[in-house]
């Protein structure tokens, strides 16, 4: 994950690597793939001709994927339409005008404080428009600051394993030909779907239903209780062990949880607080949005960083977790780092398993400063996404050494952890991990089980982690409307730690 450059690349600048070869005397040599040049703001660049170009200061709902090759032009909207359930980073570029770039941590330009844009290390220098190609290994990103400081703006590359096709990108980044003409928008328009519009869905969530924002609506312990728990389990002194049987008790109204919903709940004997109902997006909605969504949920899931997060951070700032959380919502800060070596997901990184608990600890690392970077206090959960995966015993010790070091790492820094994956999975070998005392291996504060049987209820017992420290993801990919706006989401039920 340091900073990769090709072999070969010093004698090419003005030429990528996947540019067309011009024919010379002698035998024919063979063209290599078809490229087209991008014109916006004054500037210009050669991408691949097969890469889609979107215009989002002419559809600025169009969501800023990372996970699939496109050229994105201007600033991403507040309103994003996202899929849920997006994952994954492959090479992709995002040509940021003045003034939409996100500054270093503490800038006073009045945007949001973001991973995105860090330029971290120099990796190559751009003389045609006097700047700099400069990487932050630990996102897969590449970054061009276009003017004084960024004064032009800002173009961002994405990658999936290798930056080298991102690279040659943007070293062809020149200056634009007087009166050369903006590059139009090359996917048809109505295959960006308005965040407005309705979609009908089998079960929608009621928009006349509304839940006060009470302190108790989401489960919150005091940042100062939380602090102390890390470092009391450091030591070894958190007891993980198969929970006995309890007497049950149902709720079938909570809050944040519409009253139409079946809801079955079944908790230890001694009180605990009521659940609430939530949701995850790959992009934070605007404040508008989460305004009007808080009258049917009570908790948000927020995508804080990661190597294979696949859409862009959009209004994601520490702003808007502060805003959020004025107005009742308990935040679930995710990081998706690496993947399973068994993980069947497309483009993204994955554990090497000779490598995995280095690179646990480099994930802890990124996550931390992610966390910081969006001013979640110590004793905040981060919870890290790993998702489904299907393997023999290396991928598994694998992926259980990685998350051991990563969650060692975060501990240790203050912050809480928490591992997102499926039932039958990531949770089902944690278990057996936290159960057993494995050497090594320390198990998270609280998990968050993907498990899409529909129903909005917390019953999975036999954990080593009790109810209060457990959250279920049962719906997936669902279209809702709330309030007459319409997000892409997965649902969740939360009774886990939230950041407030």
């Amino acid at each position: 994950m340091g900073g990769l450059v090709l072999g070969g690349l010093g004698g090419m600048a003005a030429t990528p690597a996947f540019a067309a070869v011009p024919a010379a005397a002698g035998p024919a040599t063979p063209a290599g793939p078809a490229v087209k040049t991008v014109v916006f703001h004054g500037y210009t660049l050669q991408v691949p001709a097969n890469w889609p170009v979107y215009r989002l200061d002419e559809h600025p709902q169009t969501c800023v994927r990372y996970d699939v090759h496109a050229v994105y032009l201007g600033t991403p909207g507040a309103n994003m339409a996202c899929p849920a359930g997006l994952l994954g980073r492959t090479e992709a570029v995002s040509f940021l005008p003045a003034g939409s770039a996100a500054p270093a941590p503490g800038g006073g330009s009045g945007q949001p404080a973001q991973p995105e844009a860090d330029a971290g290390i120099e990796l190559r220098r751009l003389p045609a428009v006097h700047s700099v190609i400069g990487q932050n290994a630990a996102q897969h990103e590449l970054v061009v600051a276009l003017g004084a400081t960024g004064a032009d703006g800002t173009v961002l590359g994405t990658y999936g394993t290798a930056p080298g096709v991102i690279e040659q990108v943007l070293s062809t980044l020149h200056l634009a030909p007087a009166g050369a003409v903006p590059t139009e928008q090359t996917v048809p328009i109505e295959q960006t779907v308005p965040i407005e519009q309705t979609v009908p869905t089998e079960r929608t969530v009621p928009t006349e239903r509304t839940v006060p924002a009470h302190p108790q609506a989401t489960r919150s312990v005091p940042v100062a209780q939380r602090a102390a728990v890390a470092p009391a389990r450091a030591k070894g002194k958190r007891n993980l062990t198969r929970n006995a049987p309890a007497a049950a008790r149902t709720y079938t109204s909570w809050r944040g949880v519409p009253s139409d919903w079946p809801t079955q709940l079944v908790l230890p004997s001694q009180p605990a607080a009521h659940p609430v109902g939530g949701f995850d997006t790959c992009t934070a909605p605007s404040l508008a949005v989460m305004h009007v969504w808080r009258r049917a949920f009570g908790a948000v899931g927020a995508y804080i960083g990661g190597v294979n997060a696949a859409c862009a951070y959009g209004n994601l700032s520490a702003s808007w977790i502060r805003s959020v959380a004025a107005m009742g919502w308990g935040v679930l800060p995710i990081y998706v780092g690496p993947q399973a070596t068994c993980w069947d997901g497309g483009n993204g990184v994955r554990i090497i398993p000779g490598k995995a608990a280095a690179q646990g600890n480099a994930a802890g690392v990124n996550a931390v400063n992610d966390a910081r970077l969006f001013g979640l206090a110590l004793g905040s959960p981060i919870y890290y996404d790993m998702e489904a995966y299907v393997g023999g015993t290396t991928c598994k010790q694998a992926v259980l050494t990685f998350l051991g070091a990563w969650d060692r790492r975060v501990t240790a820094d203050g912050y809480l952890t928490a591992v997102y994956s499926s039932r039958d999975s990531g949770i089902a070998d944690l278990q057996e991990w936290a159960v057993d005392r494995n050497p090594g291996f320390t198990a998270p504060d609280a998990i968050w089980i993907a498990l899409w049987d529909g129903v909005a209820a917390l019953n999975q017992g036999g954990l080593a982690w009790p109810l209060n420290e457990q959250s279920k993801q049962y719906s997936g990919n669902a279209t809702v409307t709330v309030g007459g706006i319409t997000l892409s989401i997965d649902r969740d039920i939360v009774d886990g730690p939230v950041a407030r």
